[in-house]
């Protein structure tokens, strides 16, 4: 009940008095709201109950949403091809994106958020297997964040603008109390959702990939 109030509230914003046309119970399935409510539950589970064994735990729930995710039709339709323009387009919003993270983390520790900074890369441990499970974690996001989430649910379902996915995937981070962590992942989700919006799933997770690599491969090895 509340969080179809929730909805409402978001479709008013965007829409007016069309709000209720869009939010009813013949719009949005008991599916939607699962998979809208399940991430909330897996990342408390991840960042706080097992926050000591993080990259296994965020490994296990951002594949069980990806997984759940692909079993949709909607959601594997939504990989496109990516041509050699795409593929380049994709390493060049990869570097975009680590270049404006690189000068933010500049200014994080010029206002003394350097404590914060440094708990987001200590909860990654060096390792080939870590190098592994990011790339994972990477692809299943996309699956679900990019693709379930934003195209099928926020765009097609409730028809509301697809920004709200980057909004979500900033809010559902704060179950860290990082600060640090839940700007960053808004800013990484407004990047993402773009790219999935005008290059696909396929683009989407290759920027995504790359990115973390850049973020966090020199302190694997």
């Amino acid at each position: 009940m509340y969080l179809l109030i929730f909805l409402n509230l978001i479709c008013l914003i965007c829409k007016g008095n069309r709000a209720l046309e869009v939010i009813e119970l013949k719009k949005i399935s008991r599916f939607d709201i699962f998979m809208i409510v399940l991430p909330w539950i897996l990342w408390y589970l991840t960042f706080d109950v097992l926050s000591s064994h993080f990259i296994y735990a965020m490994a296990t729930s951002t594949s069980i949403l990806g997984i759940i995710s692909l079993t949709k039709k909607e959601v594997r339709e939504k990989y496109k091809s990516c041509n050699v323009l795409c593929l380049l387009s994709s390493l060049g919003i990869s570097i975009i994106l680590y270049l404006v993270f690189y000068g933010g983390n500049i200014v994080s520790i010029k206002l003394g958020l350097e404590g914060e900074v440094l708990d987001v890369y200590g909860l990654v441990p060096k390792g080939l297997l870590s190098i592994f499970l990011l790339a994972l974690i990477g692809v299943m996001e996309e699956a679900y964040w990019r693709g379930l989430l934003q195209q099928v649910i926020i765009e097609k379902d409730l028809k509301i603008n697809w920004l709200f996915s980057a909004v979500f995937y900033g809010i559902v981070h704060s179950v860290s109390l990082n600060l640090i962590l839940v700007i960053a992942a808004f800013i990484v989700g407004l990047f993402l959702s773009f790219t999935a919006k005008k290059l696909g799933l396929i683009s989407s997770s290759i920027v995504h990939v790359t990115w973390i690599y850049l973020m966090f491969l020199k302190m694997l090895l």
